[in-house]
């Protein structure tokens, strides 16, 4: 028998992965901010952009240098673009969180959690005061500038400040606009080139997150990038339909000069002469339609009977028709190539195809929680790390859902009466199942109840009557009959004694 249990200890201790070594990080920040041209500071102020929207063609963002500078300024200046990028962030970053702390066979780590805790809260509420002004940013603007980063360029990345003592400071994002790639042993090695000065960020507080990453690049793609010629295409629709209104749809003044009256109106030595009556003509023409240019709607318009006036008729009615099925198109190829539903971006949407749509583009703007749960799970884990935990992190973003938190109560109070039936099982532990529920660890003092069967029975059925497409406050009824029906008599048949 001890040699049986000596030969299991054995086993599970060969199962078992050694520990990892603390990582070597440097003390203090590598990377600069993306508003920073050269690596040495100018004493100059930074000097503000205006794009100068006001006067500027949407169709001269064609000719910006490369890609993601086109995509960057479409987000700025298109209102197709605008709408996709504000909708992703607003939806795809949910306000709360869990964070769980583990060991390394997964098991949930009270010491890895409240640590982990501590490094998100120094991050975002507590800055190095003695730096003076500190740019630091709450979790939600962290997560709208990586989130931008993401959709705009493809991947997004950020650098674990450390201070002197080399332990966790902040959190800061680093544009990948400014990342290379060498060529490295079997990998590669990024670099910030800044003003022509490469810095290596071949360093573990460096950590890179990219979406449907191309395996023949190891280069970002922008995810809107699909959406470009659309966007273009629909602006140069725009400044033509634009420029037909004005010429066509909208009326118009006509002057029509009655020759015979102009006649007698000149000199018989003007008559005779072909070229002085052309100038006199080109004269009268031109008079008239300075006149008809500079007047303003509530001027009168006062002219001899030699000119006639009216109002050119607009367009027949099959040109609306023609203009709205080429905007019709045009407004498809946008939402295809941006990933997003049509209602996000003011066109109509059928009603059967609502739900099917709104499904998909919770899918696409999950992308941006599950890349942000990504880096920020990384970055925990290096940090409760460098404090010598041998375990690892996971921070989680609340699932996606469209619906209000009136509705939502009764799926909430389902989900609580499921952990704590499984708590009562034993099948979760005090720390995973608190932390489940409100997020924090168990308070302290609290009484173990993992494996106490103190659920017991059913939950009872949960109504919400908020709800007006829920089937929560609805009770379900099966369509089959509870007992054989029994046979009616007919009205007006008198039963014979004997008969079968």
């Amino acid at each position: 028998m001890g040699r049986l249990h000596t030969f299991a200890s054995n086993l599970l201790a060969a199962a078992t992965l050694p520990t990892m070594p603390p990582p070597k990080v440097p003390n203090k920040q590598q990377a600069l901010p993306g508003y920073r041209t050269q690596r040495v500071a100018s004493s100059a102020a930074i000097r503000k952009t205006d794009r100068g929207l006001a006067n500027t063609d949407l169709l001269s963002f064609r000719t910006a240098r490369g890609t993601d500078e086109v995509v960057r300024q479409l987000v700025a200046g298109s209102p197709d673009m605008s709408s996709v990028m504000a909708t992703y962030l607003r939806v795809g970053i949910p306000e709360g969180f869990t964070i769980l702390g583990h060991n390394m066979d997964g098991s949930i780590s009270p010491e890895a959690t409240a640590l982990a805790h501590q490094v998100l809260r120094r991050w975002t509420f507590v800055p190095d005061y003695s730096l003076g002004f500190n740019p630091q940013s709450s979790l939600q603007g962290l997560s709208e500038t990586m989130g931008k980063e993401l959709l705009q360029y493809g991947a997004l990345a950020a650098e674990v400040v450390l201070d002197k003592a080399r332990l966790p400071m902040q959190l800061s994002p680093i544009t990948v606009t400014t990342l290379k790639f060498y060529e490295e042993d079997m990998g590669v090695r990024p670099v910030q080139d800044v003003g022509g000065v490469e810095t290596n960020l071949d360093i573990p507080t460096f950590i890179y997150v990219s979406v449907d990453q191309d395996q023949l690049t190891p280069y970002a793609s922008s995810y809107l990038e699909a959406a470009i010629q659309p966007i273009l295409a629909d602006a140069d629709f725009t400044n033509d339909l634009r420029r037909v209104l004005k010429r066509a749809v909208h009326p118009r003044v006509v002057a029509t000069l009655i020759e015979d009256k102009l006649r007698r109106t000149v000199g018989p030595e003007i008559l005779n002469d072909p070229v002085k009556y052309a100038e006199a003509l080109n004269t009268m023409i031109a008079s008239v339609e300075t006149v008809l240019n500079g007047l303003d709607p509530q001027d009168a318009l006062v002219g001899f009977d030699a000119v006639e006036y009216g109002y050119m008729e607009g367009s027949p009615p099959d040109m609306a028709g023609t203009f709205k099925a080429v905007q019709e198109i045009l407004n498809a190829k946008v939402s295809t190539g941006a990933k997003t539903m049509p209602a996000v971006l003011g066109h109509s949407s059928g009603s059967n195809a609502a739900s099917a749509e709104t499904m998909l583009y919770l899918k696409h703007a999950d992308l941006v929680r599950r890349k942000l749960n990504e880096l920020y799970s990384r970055a925990l884990t290096l940090s409760v790390r460098l404090f010598g935990v041998d375990g690892y992190v996971t921070f989680t973003y609340d699932r996606l859902d469209l619906r209000p938190d009136g509705e939502l109560e009764a799926y909430k109070a389902m989900y609580q009466a499921r952990i704590l039936e499984q708590l009562s099982l034993g099948l979760l532990s005090d720390e995973q199942a608190c932390v489940m529920l409100t997020g924090q660890l168990p308070p302290a003092g609290m009484t173990p109840l993992s494996g106490t069967m103190f659920h017991g029975g059913a939950a009872a059925p949960i109504e919400n009557p908020q709800s007006g497409t829920s089937t929560m406050n609805k009770t379900l009824k099966p369509g089959t009959p509870a007992s054989p029906k029994s046979p009616k008599k007919a009205a007006n048949v008198i039963p014979i004694e004997g008969s079968l």
